[in-house]
């Protein structure tokens, strides 16, 4: 299932975050202004959900495919279902801070960073709510979710997760490192079961290459 999403009001609702000085309070509210102003994101998520097949030790069959995920496998309580889902706010945001980066404009390109940040992780909190609602009709609990490069979900197994995502239909594909592209993108898995109780990965931001930089982990 492929959707588009209206992050407008996450975006107004970032004006009233506090920060750490006026200059960074001015830089991250010109930043809300531009991707305002110059259409920035585009966002979009996709998802599928699919029924296990196997547990084989550390490998899960789904359909035709096979994860290599032990933090899914190691599930107690019965792994029925895997979700796969992807998320970007396209290409544009991050060539508009690649471009104040060359034009020396740091403040701004630091502050448009990680109000991007905020607004992929808040597309990924619509994606796994919705992944969530459509379990529950089925009868189905989400336990943990993790995202290739996680601890338990090898980066090596990206390429597999977008693919189950169906996320080329959104623009999303791997480089051969495993990164994404557009970057401002995330792809993640989601164990299902009857009896499973939803929780995290440890490190989820392992794979964003704004890790380094992010004032919003």
């Amino acid at each position: 299932m492929i959707q588009s999403v209206d992050l407008s009001h996450t975006l107004r609702h970032l004006y009233a975050r506090p920060c750490r000085s006026r200059s960074e309070a001015r830089a991250r509210d010109e930043a809300i202004e531009m991707i305002e102003r110059e259409a920035l994101t585009r966002p979009a998520f996709g998802y599928r959900i699919l029924p296990v097949e196997t547990v084989r030790g550390d490998a899960i069959d789904v359909g035709d495919a096979t994860l290599d995920a032990p933090v899914l496998a190691a599930e107690i309580g019965g792994l029925k279902a895997v979700a796969a889902a992807a998320c970007t706010l396209g290409s544009a945001m991050q060539e508009r801070i690649s471009a104040l980066f060359a034009t020396r404009r740091r403040s701004l390109a630091l502050a448009l960073d990680t109000v991007a940040n905020e607004l992929l992780f808040r597309l990924a909190d619509r994606a796994s709510a919705t992944i969530r609602r459509e379990a529950r009709r089925s009868g189905l609990g989400i336990g943990i979710e993790a995202s290739p490069g996680d601890p338990g979900v090898p980066l090596e197994q990206q390429a597999r997760v977008l693919a189950l995502a169906d996320a080329a239909r959104i623009g999303i594909h791997t480089t051969g490192a495993g990164m994404l592209s557009p970057m401002k993108s995330l792809s993640f898995l989601v164990a299902l079961g009857p009896t499973l109780r939803r929780r995290a990965a440890p490190e989820r931001c392992n794979c964003c290459p704004s890790r380094d930089r992010c004032a919003v982990k």
